[in-house]
């Protein structure tokens, strides 16, 4: 009997068992093209798609089984205190750009944007790998090289579907110099993990940017609330945003005929326990913690202003240079604040990855489910936070039922958005 490969090991252990990301790492760097995604918008897992070479590079740098931490932190960001939610982190800022267009234009302040394009204008990157709008297929991402400012420009916002962006990873074989990587913490983690086993390419990779990440959504999600705003097909829509305007932005699509509707992004926020990609329950990562810098909505300032505003942390030294030279060059604004003013604005954050991801392993442990393991010992709980989890992890399931999701798709629009923000007010308040 053949030994396996190392591609049907990956489906063995990570696809079959419930486990993939949806990073598109394995995609990225598989030599023989014998994995792909066929089906962004439906499922978005891994195919095989041809004879494995057994180089193992799709196992190496999967972090759908499992993530070590400490490791990574240890190679990629170094050997200073790890705050128990923030990770190692030498500075913290709130932060915008200071183009108004780049600020408008990002998802919270634009400090993303700004930060590629002063380090392209420099001349300390030569391109940007990272999420962008597809050219024929507006109403989706992809994962993209840009070497150009309009092109970063064009990256700008969240696009709250999942998105396998390490497929471009494979595009970068093609390239030499040094780019900047923008990605969620499941990319980065497989960013790292392909790292850590010695892949290399000629282009560098520098600085990594982190977005936080409190979950991803299948793509069902924005097909299901574009239907509730009347718009049928998606070869119509010409532009879709999901932060269109003033901080928090709305969910605003626009069709061929010229048609535009629009939602709260908060009101949007109400299809997440019906599609809500599972995987994303059991991570514990939410502030990107093995990026250079991190990057999030800087909650405070953007409800006391309406404008956006990002919390920034520096985590490596190359990255805090980057952070304040970018500052000194006048490409983005920055206010020094501690480590518990950052966490306390994404408090009912950390409790759903920081306190409730470890319940719901080892709770879908117990009910036979396959879960992924971390080298993070589980904080200390109160049973009363284990009790207040069985209801959430109950909610996620039966919410993302077939019957689940039948009965959101019949709901009228933001028929539970008002009840969803309520819930989420009264959660801030009690998880700080």
């Amino acid at each position: 009997m053949s030994a396996k490969s190392p591609v049907d090991t990956l489906f063995e252990r990570v696809v079959d068992r419930g486990l993939c990301t949806r990073c598109g790492t394995c995609v990225g760097v598989c030599p023989a093209n014998a994995i792909r995604i066929s089906d962004p918008l439906g499922l978005s897992l891994p195919e095989r798609s041809g004879a494995c070479t057994s180089c193992g590079l799709c196992l190496e740098g999967c972090p759908g089984e499992r993530v070590d931490f400490m490791k990574l932190e240890s190679a990629y960001v170094g050997e200073g205190h790890s705050d128990s939610l923030l990770g190692i982190v030498r500075s913290a800022y709130l932060s915008h750009a200071m183009d108004p267009g780049i600020r408008r234009a990002g998802a919270s302040g634009g400090v993303a944007t700004a930060l590629q394009l002063f380090l392209l204008r420099e001349r300390r990157i030569d391109g940007s790998i990272l999420y962008a709008g597809h050219d024929s297929e507006p109403w989706r991402g992809e994962g993209r090289i840009v070497e150009t400012e309009d092109g970063i420009a064009a990256a700008a916002q969240s696009r709250y579907h999942l998105s396998p962006m390490n497929t471009a990873l494979k595009r970068l074989f093609e390239k030499s110099g040094r780019y900047a990587y923008v990605g969620l913490p499941c990319h980065v983690h497989g960013l790292r993990k392909l790292q850590a086993a010695g892949w290399k390419t000629k282009a560098e990779i520098g600085p990594v940017i982190g977005i936080y990440c409190g979950n991803n959504l299948y793509f069902e999600a924005t097909r299901a609330v574009l239907r509730k705003l009347g718009f049928d097909r998606l070869e119509d829509i010409v532009s879709l945003s999901y932060r269109e305007g003033r901080w928090p932005g709305d969910f605003t699509a626009t069709d061929r005929n010229g048609r535009t509707r629009s939602i709260s992004k908060l009101d949007f926020n109400q299809t997440i326990p019906f599609y809500a990609n599972h995987r994303c329950l059991t991570c514990i990562d939410l502030t990107n913690e093995l990026s250079d810098i991190s990057i999030g909505d800087g909650w405070a300032k953007e409800e006391a202003s309406q404008e956006g505003w990002s919390i920034v942390l520096a985590r490596t030294e190359e990255g805090e240079r980057t952070v304040r030279d970018a500052a000194a060059a006048g490409h983005i604004h920055i206010e020094g604040i501690t480590l518990g003013e950052a966490a306390g604005m994404h408090s009912h954050a950390f409790d759903l990855k920081k306190k409730g991801a470890f319940i719901r392993i080892a709770l879908w442990k117990s009910w036979g489910r396959a879960v992924p393991s971390y080298d993070r010992e589980p904080p200390p709980q109160k049973l009363s936070r284990r009790i207040a989890e069985l209801f959430v992890a109950s909610q996620f399931i039966v919410c993302s039922s077939g019957a689940g999701r039948s009965v959101f798709k019949r709901l009228p629009l933001g028929a539970t958005g008002a009840a969803f923000r309520f819930l989420r007010k009264i959660w801030m308040r009690r998880s700080k």
